[in-house]
């Protein structure tokens, strides 16, 4: 049997021992940060997406802050976390609040230390699980009821019918202080990391608060029954500082995949390069936190911030399984996921294909330029925001733009379809996109949510040269393909911009907006 072969039935198996089927029940859906619903429904139906409509809507009381988190669907709840720092379990139904945690009467999960949106209250999304007997759900937060008081990082895991605690971890990302730029501190936190439950563990990133300074970056493991430390899973970055784990790691059921942040001259001061040096890296580690394979396409002295802030997403193809992902700086890759053994990382593609590891020489910039959210897995497509063929003459063509690319595809084939996607501006224009039987749905910046067609489901609008700088006139002859433009099937307005995901379950789409709102739509 082939180690594909093995792999793909590891990733089943997977699939189901996380309660895959037809809920949502954690960040991108599965341990595999896929973003794909499986299941057919009404949401996956070109005939029917047209009448999307938002049928409730709830609102955080008293002060609602933004959502950062993205909801998850599970057991017939939405469950999310508010930049407020409290949890809330809805009804999926109806949007009834069936309990909060916190209690209204206890003190909220905030943070002394709030350098950036990541900091504000409960940015982690959560997981459901099975401890024991009881369904439960898990989720990362500060909380200033640890030592210190200032809302170091703890994991918590809650009853899901009930909202009562089941465990809460020790402290997993440490706030000593609150000073800006202290060395002598640690600034370490959860923030936008969701936790992965694979076999009897729970898996969290570490990164730090607004690389004030930077901080050594992180796994850590804790026993899924209990909340403790596993102590023999250990991955830190570097030896120093640097490779911030601010996504969320992935898992295949034999491996866990990380991309990881930068190790060079922010407000910590500069430093020679560290020994050894995991930041701006794609990873896949072992099951004991060792290094199996690193693509590092960054090198240290080209290091100008393009922290990898999407995560890991593994796909199952026709071509074998591979881990692709984003960087801020608008290159997109795809890595053989490999069969375990330790070696060199096995690049199955670069897009833009410029070369790897990146030189002075080619004078390009590798900075934070935005390109932060994970793609969607669905058959052999990989569908991202990222700076496209275009990239290395200007960081902006992507913004705003989702690419389908061919993950099993010759290079001249890469890119399947190109959008832009309507009510989007900017380079926080989109969230993440998620999909189902091949129609795609995103949340924009300006409010509202867009359905778009694969070309195989629905008639195309139209066509567009794959590098956009060309008219469809010049395409051809600058080198460059034709690729068809997605149909929109449907554009509805919610209270809020999203910088999260979806969450799609049995028909229903929720999101979690900027404004505090939760909505749930059906066609």
């Amino acid at each position: 049997m082939t180690a594909h072969r093995i792999l793909g039935i590891a990733l089943m198996g997977l699939a189901i021992a996380s309660g895959a089927c037809s809920n949502w029940p954690t960040y991108r859906r599965n341990a595999q940060r896929t973003g794909n619903q499986t299941a057919a429904s009404d949401l996956s139906d070109p005939a029917k997406v047209p009448s999307l409509a938002i049928r409730w809507s709830w609102q955080v009381p008293d002060g609602p802050q933004a959502f950062y988190a993205s909801p998850i669907i599970a057991r017939g709840k939405v469950l999310v976390g508010n930049g407020n720092g409290r949890f809330y379990a809805l009804d999926v139904k109806t949007g009834k609040l069936i309990w909060e945690y916190p209690p209204t009467a206890q003190p909220a999960l905030t943070s002394n230390y709030v350098s950036n949106n990541s900091s504000r209250g409960i940015a982690s999304s959560a997981v459901q699980t099975k401890i024991g007997k009881k369904w439960a759900v898990i989720f990362g937060a500060p909380d200033k009821s640890l030592a210190g008081g200032n809302g170091s990082g703890r994991l918590f895991a809650l009853d899901l019918d009930t909202g009562a605690e089941i465990w809460k971890s020790p402290e997993l990302a440490r706030l000593s202080g609150t000073i800006w730029g202290s060395t002598a501190e640690f600034h370490e936190q959860i923030g936008y990391s969701a936790p992965m439950v694979m076999g009897q563990r729970v898996y969290i990133g570490i990164a730090d608060h607004g690389d004030n300074p930077i901080q050594n970056g992180a796994v850590i493991a804790v026993d899924l029954a209990t909340g403790t430390v596993i102590g023999t899973f250990s991955y830190h970055s570097t030896s120093t500082r640097g490779g911030g784990v601010w996504s969320s790691v992935a898992g295949d059921g034999s491996g866990v995949y990380v991309t990881t942040g930068n190790t060079k001259c922010w407000n910590g001061g500069c430093q020679s390069e560290p020994s050894p040096n995991h930041g701006l890296s794609m990873l896949r580690l072992d099951l004991n936190g060792g290094l199996v394979w690193k693509l590092q396409p960054v090198p240290f002295d080209l290091d100008d911030d393009p922290d990898w802030a999407a995560g890991p997403t593994v796909m199952s193809t026709s071509c074998g399984v591979l881990v692709a992902s984003v960087m801020k700086d608008g290159w997109a890759y795809a890595v053989e996921a490999g069969n375990g053994t330790p070696g060199p990382a096995s690049l199955r593609w670069q897009f833009p294909p410029s070369g790897v590891p990146f030189t002075t020489g080619m004078g390009l910039n590798h900075g934070d330029t935005d390109y932060k959210k994970p793609g969607a897995a669905w058959n052999d497509v990989y569908i991202v925001e990222t700076g496209g063929w275009a990239r290395p003459a200007d960081v902006s063509y992507g913004y705003s733009r989702l690419h389908a690319l061919n993950a099993c595809a010759s290079h001249t084939d890469r890119v399947r379809w190109i959008l832009d996607v309507p009510h989007a501006s900017g380079s926080y224009g989109l969230g993440a996109p998620v999909v189902t039987g091949g129609i795609v749905y995103v949340g924009t910046s300006q409010g509202y949510v867009v359905a778009i067609a694969d070309p195989s489901v629905s008639p195309a609008a139209g066509w567009r040269c794959a590098d956009v700088r060309f008219t469809t006139a010049t395409c051809v002859g600058a080198g460059s393909t034709l690729v068809p433009i997605p149909t929109v099937l449907a554009q509805v307005a919610v209270n809020g911009g999203m910088w999260n995901e979806a969450a799609l379950a049995k028909g229903r789409l929720v999101v979690a907006t900027q404004s505090g709102y939760v909505h749930m739509l059906t066609p």
